[in-house]
Parts: structure tokens; sequence; C-alpha cells
């Protein structure tokens, strides 16, 4: 039985409740998006925002000169009212838990520029060992590059790993490389999940 020594969590739909996805189509929706742009912006634009592939300025001036899109200046203010930068204080004890049993955290999470900066502004992202964002190093879940460079980044291997996602898609590449894996449902059977992976 290989000993597990480090705990990935995933941010919205985890750490926080929120997933994120309504709140980003929202924002496009206000912005005067249709449904159909909205899809067509997150399979092109909005993937490559999530990879670093575009800075932000580029991310908006590409919304602007192919849709028509309005956006002020002031359009980061708006990733403050996202409800996922509330933190679930249950989750994040369950965090203190896993290090106060010596084990190793970390953050593993797709973000895009705007958000990122919130998070790490609020200090967020200090109470991980170490962030896996998306928009930072290139990749993005599902892609298996993503978890193979988080292992690396913590000197560990997929074995003695758990990751922590509430979409399936996200879990399954990690799945298949051998981590153990919790599929986020509420903090109460998070909580649970984890449990049996640490050690008493």
């Amino acid at each position: 039985m290989n000993r597990i020594t480090t705990i990935f969590f995933d941010w919205g739909g985890v750490i926080a409740d929120d997933p994120g996805d309504e709140f980003l189509s929202l924002l496009l929706r206000n912005l005067g998006a249709s449904e159909d742009q909205i899809q067509e912006i997150y399979e092109t634009y909005m993937k490559r925002f999530m990879k670093g592939q575009l800075c932000e300025a580029e991310y908006w001036e590409a919304l602007r000169v192919n849709y028509g899109l309005t956006i002020h200046d002031s359009i980061s203010d708006e990733f403050k009212k996202w409800r996922g930068l509330v933190k679930n204080d249950d989750i994040l004890a369950l965090v203190d838990l896993v290090k106060s049993k010596g084990l190793q955290t970390a953050l593993l999470s797709n973000v895009i520029e705007p958000t990122y900066n919130v998070l790490h502004g609020a200090g967020y992202y200090d109470c991980f060992d170490k962030v896996i964002a998306s928009c930072k190093v290139g990749f993005a879940k599902p892609q298996p590059e993503i978890y193979q460079l988080a292992l690396e980044r913590m000197h560990t291997t997929a074995v003695q790993s758990v990751f922590i996602d509430d979409k399936q898609k996200n879990l399954d590449p990690a799945d298949e490389l051998g981590f153990k894996t919790i599929l986020a449902q509420n903090p109460a059977q998070i909580i649970h999940d984890l449990t049996q992976y640490l050690p008493n």
C-alpha cells in the first residue's frame, strides 16, 4: 500500500462552493454576448485565456474586435463579485488538518488571470504549499500534462496522491494516472471521503 503524501484540491466547487462557470457566462451575457457567441468564446478565446496563452488585455481586446462587445476599463473589478471568492471555512479547516498530519497540500486549478489575481491578492493561495494554476503553467484540466506537472512540482507520484474536483471529466485523467480521486458534491461529503486517506 502506497502511503498518501499529497492532497490536491480544486478551488471552485471544492474550496469555494461556486464552480464559477455560471458567473463567467453571466458576465459575457451582461456584456451583450449571445448564447451562441458565449459557446464560441468558451471554445476559443476562453480556452486560450485559461492556459495563459492570452493575457487579460488580449482576451478583452479579442472580444471587442471579434464580437463587438463593449468592455469597460474596469472590467477586472467584476471578478471581485464572484461568489467563488467566498471560501468554505470547513474545507479550509480540512486543508489545515491535512497539513497537521504531515501531508502536502496543493491547489490544482483551472483559472483565468483576473480570478487568479483576486484570489492571490486575498491571500487564499497562501493556505497551500503550492498552487498549480492553468493560466500560469500553460495547460488546463483535463489535459494530462497539468497532472504530470503538478506531481513534479510536489515531488510526489500519482499513487501517493489524492485529487478532489467537482467535475468528473477532470478526475478521469487523474484516475488513469493512478491518483485516488474524490468527486466533490458538498463539504460534508468531501470531508468524509478524504478522511479515509489521512493517517490517524
